[in-house]
Parts: structure tokens; C-alpha cells; sequence
């Protein structure tokens, strides 16, 4: 178990856990009313800030040197944080008359994740949350719109059955954990 806290401490992952409850019920405290596809793919954002915040290590020199298989901890890590993401949202909103399904809640968290992975391998972990927050902007400021590019784009906002939502939301998820496995956070 002692590797196990090793890799979650220099993560941050203590922190992240102590944070996730609390930045969730406070996004749907503050947006519940109405409960939208909005307000709920922002709170599912916000989960997977906090959640994701720790993708690289403090010294890169000591993860390239230890004898670790790193693409397993990646990748566990970041499927790991999906699941930690999805769930407070799944829970929180039982607080409320309106609820979005497991289909909406895990296709947000799932296509976040990956994307929070493809920043972190592109860009660097410090700017993990760049592409989410930026795809959830656009696609917030995006009028509703039946064209194929127009649901990929707005795919966080898109109903629980949008086919094209699911593809696209599946398509960042494993493409964002493959680069994240394959490369690891760039510093």
C-alpha cells in the first residue's frame, strides 16, 4: 500500500478527494435551480478540475529515474479520476427535483477526462484544465443545432442520446488517456 500513498500524495490526490465534495455541492448549490444540461455538465467540469489537478509529479527527474511502470499508474489515474468525478456529481444532484442520468453524467466526465489528459500530455499538467474549460466555453456560447460538426462541438450540452455526443465524449476519453499513458504530463 506504501507505493500507492507515495503516488497519490505527490499527486495531490489527498487534497483533491478533500476538495471534490465540497467545489461539487458548492457548483450545484449555486446552479441547481434550474437543473439544465449547462449546470450540469459545469458541475461535472468542475469535478474534473479538482479531481485532475494533479497529473504530473513535483520532480520530473525522479519519476523518469525510478524503476516504475508509469504507464499503469497513468492510466489507472486517470480512469480512477473519471470515476471519482462522475460519482459526487451522480450523488449531489439526488439533492434536487431534476436529475441528468448516469448516460449524461459519465459521457461529460468521461470526454473531460480526456481531454484534461491531452492537455497534460500537449501543453503540459500545469494546463490540464485548459481544454476542457475552453471546449465546455464554446460549447456553452454555442446555439443548439442538429448538424454532425455542430453536436461534436456542443457535445457537453448534447441529451443523454445523442449518438455523436457519445462518440465524440468516447473518442477524447480514449485518445486523452492513451497520449496521458503513452507520454505522461509534460512539465
Amino acid at each position: 500500500m506504501r507505493p500507492v500513498a507515495l503516488y497519490a500524495r505527490s499527486r495531490s490526490v489527498p487534497a483533491a478527494l478533500a476538495a471534490l465534495p465540497v467545489v461539487v455541492f458548492l457548483a450545484w448549490s449555486a446552479m441547481h435551480s434550474p437543473w439544465t444540461p449547462l449546470s450540469a455538465s459545469l458541475t461535472s467540469l468542475a469535478a474534473v478540475l479538482v479531481i485532475t489537478a494533479g497529473l504530473a509529479g513535483q520532480d520530473p527527474e525522479l519519476d523518469r529515474s525510478t524503476a516504475v511502470p508509469w504507464p499503469a499508474w497513468r492510466f489507472w489515474h486517470l480512469v480512477l479520476a473519471g470515476v471519482l468525478a462522475a460519482i459526487p456529481v451522480l450523488l449531489v444532484q439526488e439533492l434536487g427535483p431534476e436529475t441528468f442520468g448516469f448516460e449524461f453524467v459519465v459521457r461529460d466526465t468521461a470526454g473531460m477526462v480526456g481531454l484534461a489528459g491531452l492537455a497534460a500530455t500537449v501543453i503540459g499538467a500545469r494546463f490540464a484544465a485548459a481544454a476542457p474549460v475552453l471546449w465546455w466555453a464554446v460549447s456553452a456560447i454555442m446555439p443548439p443545432t442538429r448538424s454532425v460538426s455542430g453536436r461534436v462541438l456542443t457535445w457537453p450540452q448534447c441529451p443523454p442520446d445523442d449518438a455523436v455526443a457519445m462518440w465524440t465524449a468516447g473518442v477524447l476519453f480514449l485518445s486523452g488517456v492513451t497520449a496521458y499513458v503513452v507520454r505522461g504530463g509534460r512539465r
